[in-house]
């Protein structure tokens, strides 16, 4: 009897430890093929550091989700899903937080744009929202709402730190997922082609371009299967939604690869 449960057990180790490193091959290949680096760091955090004190997702039949609350921008936030998708998140964490409240008290906002010997100037989505996301508006960018996420966490005593995934790539984006993270994204509404308009080109004060892709979508990245990325997507529906991964990897990489999560700390 001995004998025999020692065999099992060697054999048990065996079979695990096989399938592990296959796994890590096969993860070794996959950023190969992206020719990206899987040991980048991302606000001074790897992919491991980044998932501490998560909690493990669910994962069945090859998918893999993080369970989140729904939440409409709509009625009262026409034009702010990024602000909203940072309410959903801090959701996430356990706040009880009004959309509303977080785009009163949180959100930088500007409207103004002049025009000067046919060149049209405006404000910087790099730093504040553009327009009003009660009304009419372009939106923000990335670093907007890292900053709105760590202003929260300070008033509210957390040592907590969003953190912007420069240059990711789906592979650290799906490593992430799998260590329970969820993703705050830029994308399109319903992963629908970008619309470019001459009117939505202008330059910052500061001498920059922008060009706003007027049906870009910000959402949170929730889970992914073999074919698909889940997404609480706040524009209008009622619950997870999926979308085909090269359509979103295509919207994702055309806007930016802008991506923000959160280190627990």
């Amino acid at each position: 009897m001995g004998i025999a449960f020692a065999v099992s057990t060697a054999s048990y180790i065996y079979v695990t430890r096989d399938g592990e490193y296959k796994a890590d091959i096969n993860e070794k290949l996959v950023y190969a093929e992206l020719e990206a680096d899987m040991h980048r760091r991302f606000g001074g955090y790897s992919i491991e550091e980044l998932c501490e004190d998560y909690a493990p997702p669910k994962s069945f039949l090859g998918q893999t989700e993080i369970p989140m609350t729904v939440l409409n921008q709509y009625p009262e936030l026409p034009v702010g899903c990024e602000i909203t998708c940072a309410a959903a998140m801090l959701d996430f964490f356990g706040y009880s937080i009004d959309k509303c409240d977080l785009a009163d008290n949180y959100l930088p906002k500007d409207s103004e744009f002049t025009e000067k010997d046919g060149v049209l100037y405006g404000p910087d989505p790099k730093k504040v929202f553009v327009g009003d996301p009660y009304g009419k508006g372009y939106g923000c960018y990335e670093d907007v709402i890292a900053n709105v996420l760590n202003d929260y966490f300070s008033s509210h005593g957390s040592e907590n730190k969003a953190v912007i995934l420069e240059d990711a790539s789906s592979a650290d984006l799906e490593r992430l997922l799998d260590g329970g993270v969820p993703i705050i994204v830029w994308a399109s509404i319903d992963m629908k082609p970008y619309k470019y308009n001459a009117v939505s080109e202008w330059q910052t004060r500061d001498g920059d371009t922008v060009m706003w892709l007027s049906n870009s979508h910000t959402l949170i990245l929730t889970g992914y299967d073999a074919s698909y990325y889940y997404f609480m997507d706040c524009s209008d529906k009622s619950e997870i939604q999926r979308y085909p991964k090269e359509t979103f990897l295509s919207r994702w990489k055309e806007n930016g690869k802008q991506s923000v999560t959160v280190k627990i700390r």
